[in-house]
């Protein structure tokens, strides 16, 4: 009985785990991505 809950229990939280942990792993990344990004931007005027 332990073993059936434990089991449905597992199957419901960690897709949710490995969601959250990807979410945060793309949003890491994008931070990244924009840090780079940053100083390649011209300004927007040039007077």
């Amino acid at each position: 009985m332990k073993s059936r809950i434990l089991k449905a229990f597992v199957a419901v939280v960690a897709p949710l785990v490995i969601e959250f942990i990807v979410k945060k792993i793309s949003e890491k990344i994008d931070q990244k991505s924009q840090k780079k990004e940053d100083p390649k931007q011209l300004p927007a005027s040039t007077n």
